[in-house]
Formats: C-alpha cells, sequence, structure tokens
C-alpha cells in the first residue's frame, strides 16, 4: 500500500519495494501490480501540478528523477561488483543474462515513467542539458557504471574462449554468438560514432568488441604462419595461410557483425599478404608453367581475391591468359604436306585440339577461379586472338572459318562414306563434334568466309545425298545462327554498328537459305515418287531434285555443257522437264548436269575379279556416263572401241576441258585406259578392284590436275590432240582468231594441266589445217578461221 503523503519518505520507499520485484528480483510483474505502480507514480506527479507553485511542481518531479537515477544506479552497481568475482563461461553467461534482464527494466521503467518524460524532462532537457529522457539515461548508467569497468575483463575472457576453439576444444559458442550481439544493442551516447554506411551507432560495438577480437585473430595467424614468411617456404605459407583464413572466416561469420567482415578481411590482408604479393606471383608463374598444381592455383586465386583492389587480380588474370594463349598457339598441330585425306585428319585434329584447349580452361576457370566472369570474358577474347593471328594461320595453313567450315562438313558427312575419317561413332556424338566447331567459329573473325564454305560443302552434301540427316543439318543450322549470334555485341543503338549489323543480316540470310535448300530436298523426294511406276518398268531408279536458283546461290545455273544420255534415261528425263515446266510455267527449267550423279552396273568380259561375275558398281557423273556410253553401247559401236579424244568430243558434243577432265578421271580409275598402240582411248577390259562399290567423286580436283599433268608429261601425243581439240573448240564459237590470240586462249585453258610450248602449238595447228578442220584466211596468214564441215 502507498502512504496518503506523497512527500513523505514513505510513499517512496513503497514505490521501491514495488518496482524491487521484477528489477532486482527479476520477477514477472502482474497487471494488478503493473497498474498499481503506474498509478502511483502518475498520482506523485499530478499531485505535483494540483495549481502549487512553479518551483514546487519542478522540486517534485526532480526528485522523482533523482529518485530513480539512484535506484537504478545502485542495482547496476551490484551486477558489477558479482561479475568481478566471475570468469570464463560463467562470466559472460552472467553478463549476457543481466543485459537481456536490464533491457527488459529498461522497457518496463519507460512505460511507467512515460508520462514523467513527456511532461517534465522534455521541457526541463531543453533548459539543462544535464538532464535526459529517462530511456536515454538508464543506457547512460549502464555504460559508465557497468560496461566501461567490466568489457575489458569481459572481452579477455571472450577471446580466451575463442582462442581454446581455434586450438581445437570444444565450446559454446552461443555464449560468444549472444556476447556480440549483446555489444551490438549497446549504443550510449557520447562515443565516437564510424563513418561507414551502416555503422553509424556501433561506437560501442567497434571499440570493445570488433577491434580486440580481430587483433587476436592477427596475433593467433600470426604466431601459426611466422617461421613460414621466407621465400623457400612460400608454397607451404601459401597453403597454411588459406586454411587459416578459410577457418577464421567462418568463425567471423559466426562471432561478428556482417559489416565487421570487411574490416577483418582487410586487416588480415594488409598484414599477412600486401608484403608478399610479389612472391605469391611468382609462385603463380611457376605453377602456370608447370600445370600440375591446380590446387596450389586455386588457394593462390583465393587469397587474391580478397582485395577489394581489383588491380591485384588482375595481375594474376594477365599470367592466366598469357600461359592460355602460350599452350594455344605452341601446342596446335601443324598441317602436314599430304594428300587431301591427310588434310581432312589435320583439320579434325585441329578443330578438336582448339575447342578441347579452350573448354579445358572454361573448366579451370570454373573449378578453380570460381567461375569468374571477368577470367571467362577475357579467355575467350585472348583465344579468338591467338586463333585469328598470322602466326596460328601459318600453322593451320587456313584461317580459323575456313577450318571450321571443313570440320562442319567432315561431321555432318555421312559417316558410311567417310568412316575412315570420322570413326564409328560419330553419329553418337556429332552434335558435340558440332559444338567444338562452333567454338573456332564463335572466335573467327572472318565469319562471311564461313558462309561461303559451309554453302558450298551443304550444296553438295544435299545434292549427293551424302548428309548424315537432315535433322542433323537443320541442328548445326540452328546451332551456327546461334554461335554468330552470340558474337554480336549490343550497343547503345538499335542496330549496333555497321559491321555487326552486316554481320547479323549475313546469319540470317545463311540460315534461311539452309533451310530453304533442306526443303527443297524434301519436296524433290517426294516429288520423285510421283514418277516410280515409269522409272520401274525402264529397269532403273531416278531421284529428282529441283532447285531454286534464288536459295542455291552455290550452284552455277549457266552451263553451256551437254551430255548424252542413254535413250531410256534420257526420255524419263525429258518427261520430268515436260511435267515440271506445265506445272510451272512461269519458272526457267535447266538441267544442272556437273551436279548430277548415276549409278552404273557395268561387267568387263575380261575380268577375273572377285566381282567379274556380277559386275562393278560405278558412281559417275552424267558426262562420264555419255562418255563410257560410246565403249558400252552396242548400238554406236560394235566390238572394241578406240576413240581419241577428239572424236569423244564430236560425238557427244561436250567442252573440250570437260571431256580431257573426265577422260583423266575414267583413265585414272583404270575404267578407261590406252590402247596398246597408243592411237586412242578405250575401255580396260580386264578391269579388276577389291571394291565392288566404286565412287569416283572421290578422286578430287587437284588429284585430276595432278595425274593429268602426269598423263600429258608422259605421253606427248595425247597433250597434243588435248591442244587440238582446244584449238577447234575456241575457233568453232569465235569463228576466226589472230595466232597471238589464239595462243594465250589455248595456253590459258591448259594452264592447270601442262605448260604450253610454241614447237607444239604450231604443230597442232599444222596437223588441223591439213585435215581440213581450220584454215588461215587469205588476207592475213596470221589468223586461222573454222572450216565447218
Amino acid at each position: 500500500m502507498f502512504p496518503d503523503d506523497i512527500n513523505s519518505t514513505e510513499y517512496l520507499e513503497a514505490l521501491q519495494n514495488a518496482l524491487d520485484g521484477p528489477i532486482v528480483r527479476h520477477e514477472i510483474m502482474s497487471t494488478p501490480e503493473y497498474m498499481k505502480v503506474y498509478s502511483a507514480v502518475k498520482h506523485y506527479q499530478d499531485y505535483a501540478c494540483v495549481e502549487p507553485p512553479a518551483m514546487t511542481t519542478m522540486c517534485c518531479n526532480r526528485r522523482l528523477y533523482n529518485w530513480l537515477i539512484s535506484y537504478m544506479t545502485k542495482n547496476i552497481r551490484d551486477i558489477k561488483d558479482k561479475a568481478l568475482v566471475l570468469s570464463g563461461p560463467a562470466l559472460l553467461d552472467f553478463y549476457i543474462t543481466q543485459w537481456e534482464y536490464f533491457q527488459t527494466t529498461h522497457m518496463l521503467i519507460g512505460r511507467l515513467f512515460f508520462s514523467v518524460d513527456q511532461q517534465w524532462i522534455e521541457r526541463q532537457c531543453k533548459q539543462d542539458p544535464n538532464y535526459t529522457c529517462i530511456s536515454s539515461t538508464l543506457i547512460q548508467l549502464w555504460y559508465f557504471y557497468l560496461f566501461r569497468r567490466l568489457t575489458t575483463h569481459v572481452m579477455s575472457n571472450a577471446i580466451s574462449l575463442v582462442d581454446a576453439e581455434r586450438s581445437g576444444r570444444a565450446i559454446d559458442s552461443t555464449l560468444i554468438t549472444r556476447l556480440y550481439k549483446a555489444y551490438v544493442e549497446l549504443k550510449p551516447e557520447g562515443i565516437a560514432k564510424c563513418n561507414a554506411e551502416f555503422r553509424e551507432r556501433l561506437g560501442a560495438y567497434i571499440c570493445y568488441y570488433e577491434n580486440p577480437y580481430i587483433n587476436a585473430a592477427v596475433s593467433y595467424i600470426d604466431t601459426k604462419t611466422h617461421s613460414l614468411r621466407t621465400p623457400e617456404h612460400m608454397r607451404e605459407y601459401i597453403q597454411v595461410l588459406s586454411e587459416l583464413f578459410i577457418q577464421e572466416d567462418e568463425r567471423s561469420e559466426r562471432y561478428l557483425r556482417s559489416n565487421s567482415l570487411a574490416p577483418m578481411r582487410n586487416k588480415l590482408n594488409e598484414r599477412f599478404l600486401r608484403s608478399e604479393i610479389g612472391c605469391i606471383y611468382q609462385m603463380a608463374d611457376l605453377m602456370f608453367a608447370t600445370g600440375n598444381d591446380n590446387n596450389g592455383l586455386c588457394t593462390i586465386y583465393a587469397l587474391l581475391s580478397r582485395f577489394d583492389n581489383s588491380n591485384v587480380l588482375q595481375q594474376f588474370l594477365d599470367k592466366f591468359v598469357a600461359q592460355a594463349k602460350k599452350t594455344i598457339t605452341q601446342n596446335c598441330p601443324e598441317i602436314q604436306a599430304s594428300t587431301d585425306g591427310g588434310k581432312v585428319v589435320f583439320a579434325k585434329a585441329a578443330v578438336i585440339y582448339l575447342s578441347d584447349t579452350l573448354n579445358a580452361h572454361l573448366d579451370m576457370i570454373a573449378t578453380l577461379f570460381c567461375n569468374n566472369s571477368s577470367f571467362t570474358k577475357e579467355l575467350r577474347h585472348v583465344f579468338a586472338a591467338a586463333v585469328n593471328t598470322d602466326e596460328m594461320h601459318s600453322r593451320l595453313g587456313v584461317t580459323p572459318a575456313r577450318l571450321a567450315a571443313e570440320f562442319c562438313n567432315i561431321v555432318l558427312k555421312n559417316s558410311k562414306t567417310r568412316s575412315d575419317d570420322l570413326g564409328s561413332d560419330l553419329t553418337q556424338t556429332a552434335e558435340l563434334m558440332l559444338h567444338k566447331a562452333m567454338d573456332v567459329l564463335h572466335a573467327s573473325h572472318d565469319k562471311g568466309l564461313f558462309f561461303k564454305f559451309y554453302q558450298l560443302h551443304l550444296t553438295r552434301r544435299l545434292l549427293d545425298n551424302t548428309s548424315m540427316s537432315l535433322d542433323l543439318e537443320k541442328t548445326a543450322i540452328a546451332m551456327i545462327y546461334k554461335t554468330v549470334m552470340m558474337s554480336v555485341k549490343r550497343h547503345g543503338n538499335k542496330k549496333g554498328s555497321d559491321l555487326e549489323y552486316t554481320l547479323e543480316c549475313a546469319a540470317s540470310q545463311n540460315s534461311s537459305e539452309a533451310k530453304q535448300m533442306i526443303t527443297d530436298i524434301i519436296v524433290g523426294a517426294e516429288n520423285s515418287r510421283n514418277y516410280t511406276d515409269q522409272v520401274s518398268q525402264a529397269g532403273f531408279d531416278v531421284d529428282f531434285k529441283v532447285l531454286h536458283g534464288k536459295t542455291w546461290t552455290s550452284v552455277n545455273s549457266n552451263q553451256d555443257a551437254k551430255v548424252v544420255l542413254p535413250s531410256q534415261l534420257l526420255k524419263v528425263c525429258d518427261d520430268y522437264a515436260k511435267r515440271y515446266s506445265a506445272q510451272h510455267s512461269s519458272r526457267q527449267f535447266n538441267w544442272l548436269w556437273a551436279y548430277s550423279k548415276a549409278t552404273v552396273q557395268l561387267k568387263f568380259p575380261k575380268s577375273k575379279g572377285r566381282y567379274a561375275q556380277i559386275g562393278y558398281t560405278l558412281v559417275l557423273n552424267p558426262y562420264q556416263v555419255s562418255i563410257l556410253n560410246l565403249f558400252t553401247d552396242p548400238s554406236l559401236y560394235d566390238g572394241d572401241v578406240v576413240l581419241t579424244p577428239l572424236q569423244i568430243c564430236a560425238n557427244i558434243d561436250i567442252d573440250a576441258n570437260i571431256a580431257a577432265s573426265e577422260l583423266v578421271t575414267l583413265t585414272n580409275a583404270h575404267i578407261l585406259q590406252y590402247a596398246p598402240d597408243k592411237t586412242g582411248i578405250c575401255i580396260n577390259q580386264t578391269f579388276d578392284s577389291k571394291q565392288r562399290y566404286i565412287d569416283l567423286s572421290r578422286i578430287k580436283p587437284a588429284q585430276h590436275k595432278k595425274e593429268e599433268a602426269t598423263l600429258d608429261n608422259r605421253d606427248s601425243k595425247f597433250r597434243k590432240e588435248c591442244i587440238m581439240t582446244d584449238i577447234s573448240g575456241i575457233l568453232k564459237k569465235k569463228e576466226c582468231m589472230g595466232h597471238r590470240a589464239l595462243f594465250n586462249a589455248v595456253k590459258k585453258s591448259r594452264e592447270n594441266f601442262f605448260m604450253l610450248t610454241i614447237s607444239d602449238f604450231k604443230e597442232s595447228i599444222s596437223k588441223l589445217i591439213d585435215k581440213g578442220i581450220i584454215e588461215r584466211d587469205e588476207d592475213d596468214h596470221a589468223v586461222y578461221k573454222y572450216c565447218p564441215v
């Protein structure tokens, strides 16, 4: 019960007894008890304000305020006296518990004396700075009478506990966590503030907890690494330091506030890394050169990543990309002076090496360098720079764009026809291999050249039916488009730079044309089924492909050469042409004989090979069919046929250059041969081969030229036949031509086969004049004219 006289000492003693329960004995105050105390404080203040003199009102409120301060000061001093006799975990637990109790007390008193704060102290604070609100005053009492006198004792015990954990002993880590939170929650007035963001009111925590904790960590690490800070022990020093840093980082996340991690990291960096940075770089150089210490590189990267200064890590990045560039340029396979087949093997090896090297370094970045985007970006830049250098072009023999196009052709060709180059498992790994080509394409600077060669190879695959699958072709087209678009870097404007916009347009056009080419092949296959009955009655199969000129830009549609097909095949082709022209009257229809193929079953009369009885399957182009038909068609010739190149051109009416090139191919394949008396060419009746299926297109054009040159040098008569064929063909088109002009024209047409001499030219002119094929002009004997038969 509170006495009636509020000015009596008994009234304040009753108030103290009421507060001793929740504040001193930490008993929970019930609602009636709380209301009783609150009413007593309110009654005391109301009495002081009932029309007394102003001085009396001030004295009453000051008396109540001073009594409260004295009461709380006594309680806080009692807590300090009890804490000084404790140590270790008991001390930490006692301090934390008392702080939690104090916070509850602080809240309770703030509510009970709220009216005093509002009606008197706020006005008093403006007149006398020694007075503060009750809430702030209580915090100041805790700070001055308990915290400042006890914090050194508390922190020394806390650090001893953390050191015990560092030594491997088990501790109650929640005590340290609760302690640092208690220091964070204490925010008294009058402590120097930190200017860093989010650390303005953490003065007590920073001065009395963070700084001692960081100094203790530095002292511990210094003790462990002091003997290792020498050049000969640098590798071990780096490893031990990294392990200690990892442990301290994990411990700091538990025992420090989040915005204390940066000061902790900076202090450790300056103390243990800054002075040794030169030795660390030297160790990194050694590890990159040997390439057998990935763990060491990972450790160095982790240490250097701790610095906020990007220049520190940039120097490490420069060493990494320099080593990567060296690996790419020095170890890439060189092209060998070999046949075309050898170049195919080289193209495969070079692309796989470049792609695997790039991906190996990307995997290193992901595994060792935390997938650092700066490292990835710089690596791709260096890879592109290395691949496009003149040194790399010299080693590869071709540009990277050409190399990628050739490799795509290898991958996309049917594995049955290219098993020697590709391997038996290409079907399962085709997409993976295409991704390797895309790595090289992405790095290439001349993507327009890639489009050119890729389009040529795609045309040949589709027309020769050597594509592995049309679905895979579509996948490759999508990959190419995606790769090119990834390399186009957008800037502020919508279309980027002119070069990038041009590249984007080229990628879109190439993708659109390639898709249309595949569509043409699919539609052509469906149209061919309409002629199944007629073709089957003729005894052979025909597959027509209709190519749209605007799409198949790599196909030369302006062909003057003609072919003489077997009558049954010619009838089917003519019928197809009429039907197509009737359905599409607005389109111009041309046969592309140079891109056509025929499969011929042929038996050689005197052959004794393993396939002599069943015959050989020959894959020929229409020109080869026309030439071979002259030697095998009974309606044209009987018995063993011997024809000169001039007679062959006359009978099938084709260009002399085409006839000469195809004759070289047929003779090189030993299907045709020179007659014993060297008067002409005849069929090789004793033909023998270990393979039943023979594709003459596998003989490359370069090989044609080489073989033809060899044969011409060996047989002067055959060379002169070619010269005579060229002279008659040129004059037939031009009607008349001067000696010098005619000589230069023949020389140009044969420059890839042999060197035209003046003596051979004059001898050929004389023979043609003697045969009446050409004649000299009556007015100018240096001009020749063709004599129509």
